[in-house]
């Protein structure tokens, strides 16, 4: 009962110990997979920015790695895919964007990942678009489709950006449709002209300086192909005017589009002076980007160093719970080991009672040799070999019972002694025939008169001798009785 308890209770411990250190391990293991992948998604995010496109590349094909480690992490994986697709596109290998492109989708559709979904169908959209270099190649449709359906996307789940950026790559599409057409279709003009109006709406309502810059460049492109650079020049001059004073990069994107216009034009000062401008905020936005790389390093480290706080705080928890399971399963072994000593002590006092029986009812039975029950024992110890345990036990049992000093636990304590035997004499292997002889020695009969009592010849007496002896592992005669007495066989 009480290894059993033992068992149980350590096993109980331990299973919950487990339990908790792989759910927290589980937890853990995720969160620190999520935060290393965003990290490094992060960080060729701002490697592209910096036209750093190989040290861009190395980090998402890391994170790419990491997310499909061990069980695997799909965001993860869809993130990076995606990076790596933007990553082509901006370095010109499209084919390579497009094979990325492919597995970013399937995966975000398989799990739901409607925001990322979005993204990589505009990113197909604009492969779709990059491949209108002559008539024959055009795959304008096919990028409408893509786009049309990642604009549905953004305005169920209320994704501005990704909403105001299919306005955009719509409007180019469109705008690619025109392209081949001398003159161009007035209506294909309108249209592009009306959906990079409600990509714009929405960067200018949310003030998102990223669409801000990526409508410029379509709206470059629509006025252009309209042949209106007057227009083009009013439009970026009043946007210009409205800027914030810090959006450099805006501003700078939208002095590079009116050098061009004011060259074309003819007006090589106003030019000038806008190069010049675009040469000043280009130097501000450098100067702006170090600020904010110093800021987001200090930023990084102040997260990181919290996360690392938290793992120390982790792990001390850790510590104190299995602390806490060996002081417990400690404490139960010692319990265990006292209740063992405990019941040991009360069966060898039990044990030492039935001996002081024993010695009393043999002294009795000396002392009155009409009430002796010498003959019965001997007689049990003679038959007990042929006996099962339940005999034996009822046979000391029903000799307790006729004494007056004896009780149940000498009888217990002689069936004990009497089922040892017999278990020992079992192990021996000896059959009832060599139990015969054995007993018949004892008698001090020789080979010949053993095999004149039990039938036998005086060879076959000596060949089961020799057998006896291999079996008690003994020399001789005198050895086999000697071990036979402390049997009980005789």
């Amino acid at each position: 009962m009480a290894r059993t308890l033992r068992l149980l209770t350590v096993s109980f411990i331990l299973f919950f110990c487990a339990a908790a250190c792989r759910s927290t391990g589980e937890d853990s293991g995720q969160s620190d997979l999520s935060a290393e992948v965003s990290s490094l998604v992060r960080e060729a995010t701002c490697d592209v920015s910096n036209q750093d496109f190989e040290a861009a590349m190395e980090k998402a094909l890391r994170a790419l790695e990491i997310s499909r480690t061990g069980r695997g992490y799909p965001l993860g994986e869809v993130q990076a895919l995606y990076t790596i697709t933007g990553i082509d596109i901006m370095t010109s290998r499209d084919a390579d964007a497009w094979e990325k492109a492919i597995e970013a989708e399937a995966i975000a559709r398989r799990h739901g990942f409607s925001k990322e979904l979005s993204e990589i169908l505009i990113a197909k959209a604009k492969l779709c678009s990059y491949a209108e270099i002559s008539p024959e190649t055009g795959r304008n449709d096919e990028g409408l489709v893509y786009a049309q359906e990642a604009l549905s996307i953004a305005e169920c789940a209320d994704y501005v950006e990704q909403e105001a950026e299919a306005c955009y790559i719509i409007g180019s599409l469109y705008i690619n449709k025109n392209r081949w057409n001398d003159p161009i279709d007035q209506k294909l003009y309108e249209l592009a002209g009306k959906w990079l109006d409600r990509g714009q709406e929405i960067a200018d309502a949310y003030d998102i300086p990223n669409l801000k810059r990526n409508g410029i460049m379509f709206r470059a492109r629509w006025f252009q192909q309209g042949d209106r650079d007057s227009d083009a020049i009013e439009y970026f001059e009043q946007v210009r005017a409205g800027l914030k004073e810090t959006d450099y990069m805006t501003a700078a994107a939208l002095e590079d589009r009116l050098v061009r216009l004011y060259t074309r034009v003819g007006d090589t000062q106003k030019a000038q002076e806008t190069h010049d401008d675009y040469v000043l905020h280009m130097q501000k936005y450098l100067q702006q980007q170090e600020g904010e790389t110093l800021q987001e390093m200090e930023t990084t480290y102040e997260v990181q160093e919290k996360d690392r706080q938290i793992e120390r705080n982790r792990y001390e928890i850790i510590l104190l719970t299995a602390a806490i399971v060996i002081a417990v399963i400690v404490l139960s072994l010692i319990v265990v080991h006292f209740m063992k000593e405990k019941r040991r002590s009360e069966d060898l006092q039990r044990l030492s009672n039935s001996k002081e029986q024993i010695i009393e009812l043999l002294s009795k039975n000396l002392k009155n040799p009409d009430v002796s029950l010498n003959d019965e024992i001997e007689r049990l110890a003679a038959e007990a070999t042929s006996l099962s345990a339940d005999e034996i036990r009822e046979r000391c049992m029903a000799l307790a019972s006729k004494a007056e000093t004896a009780g149940t636990d000498v009888a217990d304590y002689v069936g004990d002694i009497l089922i040892k035997r017999n278990k020992q004499i079992a192990d021996i292997g000896l059959s009832q025939r060599e139990l015969q002889i054995i007993r018949l020695s004892a008698e001090g009969l020789k080979a010949s008169e053993i095999a004149e009592r039990t039938y036998l010849s005086v060879h076959t007496v000596n060949t089961h001798r020799q057998r006896i002896y291999a079996k008690m592992d003994v020399k001789n005669v005198s050895d086999m009785l000697r071990k036979a007495t402390e049997l009980g066989i005789i």
